[in-house]
């Protein structure tokens, strides 16, 4: 078992296979350390085409991963030698569009290689990637000068670097190994023109693997020499990755670092990737309370792990010592995945209290904060299931206008809240009591990552809402109606979003969502398809809340309005998002989606207009 799942994850975790689950194709992992977890959590976000199905999260600090079918890309070079040009085409493309979807969360591939990319009937799924978040799209003036002078500070350019490995020994059926010195890698750069390679392929590799990281190619560059490459997903690198002051961010990155040689990381991926024996600086600290290790706090939104000096080196392969096979034997450390907790965790929401005894301290503070950060995880929710639903219309040449400008309004809207709730911080919200409030703020250091979360993922927001905004600027062929939704909304799309507030683009958001939410009803009403209707409906709900979004959690509001969800997962208090999304949403009854929804219009719309 072990030896099946060695060169998945290279984390600072233990993988054992004492705990599987039912089936040999999952392992469930125990995590550790803080960092890692909150890394996890983020990075079930992370889904699309060529990526790995998402980890199911059994509790905190354990999940359960599923291992891909076919065999990795490393296997399949051992097994075929040189394998075809249209074969290494279609996977350059997969690795490509695998990447932007990791990218459109602010991560990187860092640390994908042959070994932990699976290939099975022509499709690629790659099954580890992130670890470090891309610094080159957040300012310095964030980052603390330690960050500052790690060799770790990665730029696209990495990613980039990674693909041209893998496509070389695609190319070539050799296996490289790890470069020990510049002068070791520029002969290995230079007979490159040497190779019996397509002069098509040798170009790109020498512009992807040039020691050099300001003459690399950008990711920019390479979707645009694809002909298939679709347009939002060339703006996006155009507009976002070649607008960052990415000249200036490489000279910083070599000015921090005298000896900086982003070349030199390959050493941790292009070997294969095997366990630790124990993972001595963790254990310690779990069997000996009294060792204190200072733990990074600044963690990002995009999650970085702190421990860097864990995971520089590659990892050795060791057996298990005593003390690991005797906690096997006993299971001591072992807790029941299905054990049922009072106040279930969110595993979907980035931001929320991580330490349990905080929680319990300040229970009605985070009580709180969870439906704040709930808000902002539904919209972020239905902004992606419209942008996949454009995605699919563009395949078939049909234009999207409202859902253009529904992604528009729900991300512009998602950051005016953040702004506001950030103005409120230091003064409260919610009508705490303002001392109660003021000691939370200042002695809970879950609170203050929580802000600082907040805050990181508005600059984010920030740098991306222009390309939203660019894209309602298409000259869509329009229908009146749609012209006349346009209209009604046009001066709104149009102004800064520093120059609004929530009451002020209340109407515009609430025109769009409502447009999207007519539409839905009129396309269930032409289908019998039950299953289609049931996502109809459920789509349905989720507009309708995030129509009236700023309010409905409100501890007033909540418990009335959601009686639905409350006979549903049986409980009377309706004090954790974890009972909509995670129950209500996941069981199968439209007639309760529905009812819920006519609650909705009638009970909150009916007095909130």
């Amino acid at each position: 078992m072990i030896n099946d799942i060695e060169s998945l994850y290279r984390i600072d975790a233990v993988l054992e296979d004492r705990i599987s689950s039912q089936s040999s194709k999952h392992v469930l992992m125990n995590v550790l350390c803080d960092d890692l977890d909150a890394f996890l959590e983020y990075e079930t976000q992370i889904t699309g085409p060529y990526i790995r199905s998402q980890c199911q999260v059994i509790k905190r600090k354990c999940y359960s991963f599923v291992i891909p079918e076919g065999i990795t890309l490393l296997q399949f070079i051992k097994q075929n030698g040189q394998i075809a040009t249209c074969q290494i085409e279609a996977i350059y493309k997969q690795l490509l569009l695998a990447l932007f979807q990791i990218h459109k969360k602010f991560s990187l591939g860092r640390c994908f290689h042959l070994g932990n990319i699976y290939y099975h009937n022509n499709n690629i799924e790659m099954v580890a990637f992130g670890f470090y978040p891309n610094l080159q799209l957040i300012p310095p003036e964030y980052l603390e000068r330690r960050e500052q002078s790690q060799k770790r500070d990665y730029s696209q350019s990495i990613d980039v670097w990674l693909v041209g490995c893998i496509i070389y020994q695609l190319l070539t059926g050799e296996i490289l190994n790890y470069f020990k010195t510049i002068t070791e890698y520029r002969l290995f750069y230079n007979q490159i023109q040497s190779k019996r390679i397509e002069n098509d392929w040798k170009n790109r590799l020498m512009e992807m693997l040039h020691p050099k990281e300001a003459l690399r190619c950008t990711f920019f560059k390479m979707h645009q020499k694809m002909s298939d490459s679709n347009q939002e997903t060339k703006e996006f690198y155009q507009n976002i990755f070649l607008q960052q002051n990415y000249s200036f961010l490489i000279k910083a990155r070599e000015q921090i670092d005298d000896d900086y040689i982003e070349w030199a990381v390959p050493q941790e991926f292009t070997k294969e990737m095997e366990l630790p024996k124990v993972l001595t600086p963790f254990r310690a600290r779990f069997n000996n309370p009294k060792i204190m290790t200072r733990r990074n706090e600044n963690i990002s939104p995009y999650p970085r792990i702190a421990k860097s000096g864990y995971y520089s080196q590659p990892i050795q392969p060791s057996s298990p010592d005593n003390e690991s096979l005797h906690s096997s034997s006993n299971g001591s450390n072992i807790e029941n995945p299905e054990e049922i907790i009072q106040y279930p965790d969110q595993s979907f929401l980035t931001n929320k209290c991580r330490d349990h005894n905080e929680f319990l301290k300040y229970k009605d503070f985070w009580i709180e904060l969870h439906f704040e950060s709930y808000k902002w995880f539904l919209m972020g929710s239905l902004k992606e299931h419209l942008e996949r639903s454009i995605q699919e219309k563009e395949n078939q040449g049909i234009e999207s206008p409202i859902e253009t400008w529904g992604i528009y309004c729900l991300q512009k809207m998602s950051i005016i809240m953040r702004q506001e709730f950030l103005n409120q911080w230091n003064t409260g919200f919610v009508n705490f009591d303002n001392n109660l409030w003021q000691q939370f703020i200042k002695n809970s250091g879950q609170a203050k990552r929580f802000c600082n979360d907040v805050r990181m993922q508005l600059v984010g927001d920030q740098s991306v809402i222009d390309l939203n905004y660019q894209n309602c600027q298409e000259n869509f062929y329009l229908d009146r109606e749609q012209e006349q939704l346009f209209q009604q909304i046009k001066s709104s799309i149009t102004q800064s979003i520093t120059e609004q507030t929530f009451n002020e683009f209340k109407l515009p958001y609430r025109i769009i969502l409502r447009a999207l939410f007519i539409r839905i009803a009129q396309i269930s009403k032409q289908t019998n398809d039950e299953g289609k209707n049931f996502e109809f409906s459920l789509l349905k709900l989720k507009i309708i809340i995030c129509m009236a979004i700023q309010q409905i959690f409100l501890p007033q509001n909540r418990n009335n309005i959601f009686r639905i969800v409350k006979q549903t997962a049986n409980i009377t208090n309706f004090d954790n998002p974890y009972y909509l999304e995670s129950i209500f949403f996941e069981q199968q009854e439209i007639d309760k989606l529905e009812e819920q929804i006519k609650i909705i219009e009638q009970d909150y719309f009916g007095s909130h207009r």
